[in-house]
């Protein structure tokens, strides 16, 4: 069967939630802009970004990005959706009300059955789960390791100093690498997640409203080819309910609900196997009704921090009478995205990898995140044997590192 040929697009919109981090819309924007030099050079297209836009009230910030190559020219208004105020937030308070508050949510996860879902459905992101826990728990071995050490010295102060010195080994060195290998971090993601599923965030209720009632103005105020709602990492999960509250809200208006999801390492299913999760569940079955809807999902084996090979609607536990894919779902090499010396070189750092969904690709491949998101194709046209654009016989993509 041949394929069928996709219109080309000239406008798109791009509203992108990235992951549980601090980096603010400025942070991003930048690392964007160095991101689309190697893209370019990748790819030999031109590609420029404009100077972003602040819209404070609702978190957000737009900057345009023409693109021009083989394929044809676009302009697309790029929105990041932010809500790195309440991941600072979380991490501004006090260590024993965020041990506290993740100790909470892992124990809810364990009792609730989901950690065993997460191992039934992708074990590495079970033990990706599992990692900051592993940590304290060394931490704590060693404050007992050294507070028995120093009991065995001829230490003045009885038990005191002993104590003092676990105390401080634990503190040294839980201070060194829970902020380097980002344990303290994790462990408010974790309580972040609990909470947010269990609908105790009405900060972030209130956030993902708003963002659906500021696509749902730009949609009316302007006409885009495609419209894209991209979610990556914890974003996977908070775009589907971004995207469930504009199609409610495009429903009750007697407008077209007609965008496109598209969800890159994503981890939806960490709150959609949760048995509490019922409004995801039901925000997510309740996608599947709009026909208009397609939804792309994107995953990869070397990310440990996504749900690889998993039909993250199934595994929610939902069916749906669609004549097509929901989600249509892709795997991607990682290592076929970069030179051979840049893949040697990022492969263990996990956070790199998964970090990768939304970098430039130093190879050209059929999945890039800013073909996606700049070039003229949709994203219909994605397909896992044919590349976005075509390549010269012979011609090999730049290196870049």
């Amino acid at each position: 069967m041949s394929e069928v040929a996709q219109p080309s697009v000239s406008r798109r919109a791009v509203f992108l939630v990235g992951g549980y981090e601090r980096n603010d819309a400025a942070g991003f924007f930048r690392r964007i802009g160095r991101e689309m030099d190697r893209f370019c050079k990748c790819w030999s297209v031109e590609a420029t970004l404009k100077t972003p836009v602040e819209h404070a009230e609702v978190s957000v910030t737009t900057a345009a990005a023409d693109y021009r190559g083989p394929d044809g020219a676009c302009r697309s208004d790029i929105t990041f959706l932010s809500f790195d105020d309440i991941v600072k937030t979380d991490g501004a308070r006090p260590f024993m009300v965020r041990l506290f508050a993740y100790l909470v949510a892992f124990f809810d996860y364990i009792l609730s059955g989901t950690m065993f879902r997460f191992f039934a459905t992708n074990w590495r992101f079970a033990l990706y789960f599992l990692y900051p826990f592993v940590m304290l728990v060394f931490f704590a071995w060693l404050a007992t390791a050294a507070y028995r050490l120093a009991g065995h010295l001829p230490l003045p102060g009885g038990p005191l100093l002993p104590l003092i010195v676990g105390a401080g080994a634990a503190y040294g060195v839980g201070r060194f690498i829970g902020r380097r290998y980002f344990v303290f971090h994790l462990m408010d993601l974790w309580s972040f997640s609990r909470e947010h599923l269990h609908c105790r965030r009405p900060v972030m209720d209130a956030r993902i409203d708003a963002w659906a009632g500021l696509i749902d103005e730009r949609l009316s105020a302007t006409t885009y080819d495609e419209v894209l709602l991209v979610g990556h990492s914890t974003g996977g999960a908070l775009i589907l309910d971004v995207a469930h509250q504009l199609a409610e809200r495009r429903v009750g208006e007697g407008r077209p609900v007609h965008f496109k999801i598209v969800t890159v390492g994503s981890t939806s299913l960490k709150v959609a196997l949760h048995p509490a999760a019922r409004r995801a569940r039901m925000r997510l079955e309740a996608l599947a009704r709009h026909p208009d809807i397609r939804w792309t999902e994107f995953q990869a084996l070397t990310d440990i921090i996504n749900f690889y090979k998993c039909d993250p609607y199934a595994g929610a536990g939902l069916m749906h009478q669609r004549g097509d894919a929901f989600p249509r779902q892709f795997q991607v090499r990682i290592r076929d995205m970069l030179e051979r010396d840049t893949y040697r070189r990022v492969k263990k750092n996990f956070f790199r990898v998964h970090y990768q969904f939304i970098s430039a690709n130093s190879r050209r491949y059929f999945y890039d995140f800013f073909m996606i998101c700049c070039g003229s194709r949709p994203i219909e046209a994605v397909r896992g044997d044919a590349l976005p654009i075509s390549v010269e016989a012979g011609k090999t993509a730049e290196a870049v590192s």
